[in-house]
């Protein structure tokens, strides 16, 4: 994987469907590999559903890959969960990826959906049991403390494969990605912490008897583009601060904001870190804009590794 060069996904967020959908034609006509949406089933602000959003997303995109960064999944029934992904894949003609976490952040959403919060890692690992169980087209008979299957047939069989991208920086997030992931995408990491979890992620898949090469290796961020760094940093502190209720000074080291020069920096630092997938979340002012000055003046400097 050292030799894999790196690719770059965007959530672009937007406060109407014209803008989220204009957003990912952008990207696509950029060159960015894939469009990513994030998941709330209870937020206190707006955020829409993201498989939905995708399905729209698919209809006005043909090349960029499509990805739920992340879905909390352990929110959903197994069953009704497979067949909405294996019927997004069959939209996207095979561009969809399913980026899961085990979340937490709001325990109202959790109880709203009728899952114990400190249960969800638990829930979250059975149910991605079944899908991948579900999605292979053959009777499914499983049995655990979420999912209760018998002779279960899925009749829309994604094809190909549904990737499976596991965020979570904890020990416990590392152990999915190295059983379940396709990838594995932290979010709020420093490079110092990826590049210890990845050596974890990658041993734990070889005494699963994966092949740990077969993982890519992959970030979540927060960042702000703007030639005025104390635009870019009031920017982006107040987004995160609204968001965590936590002091900018205390998240700051997990994020990349200012100038090209700043995001070159800041992101080689992730890339000898081992990363080979970044995906930018953005705080807050002209997404489009940004979207489009990374891709000039940013990503050429740091493809290829």
């Amino acid at each position: 994987m050292t030799d894999h060069p790196v690719t770059f996904g965007v959530l672009p967020g937007g406060s109407s469907p014209s803008e989220f959908l204009t957003a990912a034609q952008t990207a696509e006509a950029l060159g960015y590999e894939s469009v990513w949406v994030g998941d709330h089933v209870l937020w206190p602000a707006f955020w829409p559903e993201p498989l939905t959003m995708l399905a729209a997303a698919s209809a006005v995109t043909d090349r960029v890959a499509l990805g739920t960064g992340v879905l909390l999944a352990a929110l959903r029934r197994a069953a009704p969960l497979a067949k909405q992904t294996a019927t997004l894949q069959w939209l996207a003609e095979g561009r969809f990826r399913l980026g899961v976490g085990a979340g937490g952040e709001y325990p109202l959403e959790f109880a709203a959906s009728g899952v114990p919060v400190e249960r969800r890692g638990a829930y979250l690992d059975q149910t991605l049991e079944a899908l991948q169980q579900l999605w292979s087209g053959a009777p499914v008979t499983l049995h655990n403390d979420v999912v209760q299957l018998d002779e279960a047939v899925l009749d829309v069989v994604p094809e190909p494969r549904i990737p499976i991208w596991v965020g979570g920086r904890s020990p416990a997030g590392q152990r999915r990605a190295a059983r379940f992931g396709d990838a594995w995408m932290p979010f709020v990491i420093t490079p110092e912490r990826f590049a210890e979890g990845w050596v974890n992620v990658r041993e734990r898949a070889e005494q699963a008897g994966r092949d740990p090469d077969a993982i890519v290796p992959a970030v979540q961020m927060w960042g702000q583009f703007d030639d005025d760094l104390a635009e870019a940093l009031g920017t982006i502190a107040a987004r995160i601060e609204a968001t965590y209720r936590t002091p900018f000074d205390k998240f700051e080291r997990y994020t990349v904001y200012g100038d090209a020069e700043m995001w070159v920096t800041r992101l080689q630092e992730f890339v000898h870190a081992g990363v080979r997938h970044v995906n930018i979340v953005f705080a807050g002012g002209d997404r489009l804009a940004q979207i489009t000055r990374i891709a000039a003046e940013v990503l050429p400097r740091l493809r290829g590794g």
